[in-house]
């Protein structure tokens, strides 16, 4: 799924710019649909049936190879019903994606249909490189019921629907059943952690999981902090702005920004949040700093692979990179503060605004998002499928443990989708300046201010 790392990566700022220019330039001119009875210069026939249009749409999408020979197996299944639509599939890393997309809307050869992150939706909505889809839905009839409202939103940029949602991937916690179950690695008999629970009720639990090479606990008054063998929990606030950190804002009643994009995490609950985190830390000694936590894994939502983590954050996407890893585990709702809260990262398909495929495409599209795709998406276990018709067919699919709760978390997600600048906030200017402090190496309130003036607005 390639999603972001706690976790996404950054477009080139020149890039954009670059972008920027070429489409104003290139202004609003649009390819026009195939009209009633007519071919277009690629080869597609209108028609009143679907089923027998003619045509060659190119497809483009960011992923591994595994997840291109996914996307091939679905296909064949869109080529049953629709056998003269032949798609051309290409596909680039997460970090080469995005180059490639800017340079093609630049220069005009944007593929008909490509894969669209909501993180970068609004830069590319205003720039003019993805077509507005609202009429088409329209005229198609398109079942937005199928969809949870904040999915669709997430794709949507000045209330128009620029994508239509492919999964719906969300941040939950994780944790080690074996370390949970064998006396040596759980010396007090720490109960498993459960859904919904307060943070002060999950840390008691952390700390009782948290062990020096002597195995004693954080929960002991001998504990040696800087001899840590095993960690209670791993989660890294800072380097997980957009994944963690800014729905426990939202637990405490607090904003990362607010409705008009001003800057907000400098509130007093806000603030909370963040001393808090920092006592796990400094104080309770069962969160590793943010130094540590490079030196457990590089992502540190991948932290519970190793087998020496007995809590961690992670993606719906993770557990792959569990099982591989061997580790049995369960997945359920974060800890929260006043109220549950959750992150769904949605990740979907734009069209380009001057394909010369539009019948085709639309019908590739409608396909990939609609019941039957979807079905065929969440038979292949690997992605949560964004529409709720697939929902019954992704959970009869029997993965050792509770996938329930992902599609639980959708009805706690944060309404706030991304917009530009943000994802500067997000991925750069917090985990720059909030992550020493995070760690006890300076004022977080200073570092708050500092992250604000950055930020800008």
């Amino acid at each position: 799924m390639m999603i972001r790392l706690s976790s996404r990566g950054k477009i080139g700022f020149i890039m954009l710019c670059i972008l920027a220019l070429f489409v104003t330039a290139c202004g609003s001119n649009k390819g026009n649909a195939p009209s009633s009875g007519a071919e277009s210069s690629s080869g597609t026939t209108a028609s009143n049936d679907p089923a027998s249009i003619k045509a060659k749409v190119t497809f483009m999408q960011w992923g591994t190879q595994e997840e291109v020979n996914q996307t091939k197996e679905l296909l064949k299944k869109f080529n049953e019903k629709y056998p003269n639509i032949k798609v051309e599939v290409s596909s680039k890393d997460w970090e080469t994606y995005w180059t490639a997309i800017t340079a093609q809307a630049a220069s005009g050869t944007l593929p008909d249909i490509y894969k669209m992150d909501e993180a970068y939706l609004d830069k590319y909505a205003k720039l003019g490189a993805m077509k507005d889809l609202t009429s088409l839905m329209s005229e198609h009839s398109f079942d937005v019921d199928a969809f949870e409202p904040s999915v669709l939103h997430k794709l949507q940029q000045s209330g128009k629907q620029y994508a239509l949602p492919r999964d719906a991937n969300t941040i939950v916690v994780f944790y080690n059943k074996k370390l949970f179950a064998d006396e040596k690695t759980n010396p007090r008999g720490a109960p498993v952690p459960t859904s919904e629970m307060s943070w002060d009720e999950f840390i008691q639990i952390a700390k009782q999981m948290t062990l020096d090479k002597k195995g004693r606990t954080a929960a002991d008054s001998d504990f040696d902090k800087s001899s840590t063998s095993q960690w209670g929990l791993v989660m890294d606030a800072a380097g997980s702005a957009d994944s963690v950190l800014e729905s426990q804002l939202w637990s405490n009643g607090a904003r990362l920004v607010n409705d008009d994009q001003s800057f907000a995490m400098n509130s007093p609950e806000g603030l909370e949040v963040l001393n808090k985190f920092r006592s796990f830390i400094v104080d309770d000694h069962v969160v590793p700093s943010s130094s540590q936590v490079k030196s457990i894994s590089p992502d540190p939502f991948l932290s519970l692979a190793t087998g020496k983590v007995a809590i961690s954050f992670g993606g719906s996407w993770n557990t792959s990179e569990y099982k591989v890893a061997n580790i049995d585990f369960e997945a359920i709702l974060p800890p929260k503060f006043k109220e549950e809260k959750t992150v769904v990262q949605v990740s979907g398909y734009g069209m380009n605004p001057k394909t010369n495929n539009e019948e085709a495409a639309w019908i590739l599209l409608n396909w990939l998002t609609g019941s039957e795709g979807q079905i065929a998406l969440a038979e292949q276990g690997q992605s949560i499928p964004a529409n709720k018709q697939a929902v019954d067919t992704y959970l009869a699919i029997q993965d050792g443990y509770n996938k329930q709760v992902f599609i639980d978390s959708q009805k706690y997600v944060i309404p706030v989708p991304f917009f530009d600048g943000k994802e500067n906030l997000l991925w750069d200017i917090i985990p720059q300046m909030l992550s020493n402090p995070l760690s006890g190496k300076g004022d977080i309130q200073q570092a708050v201010k500092d992250i604000g003036a950055s930020y800008g607005k």
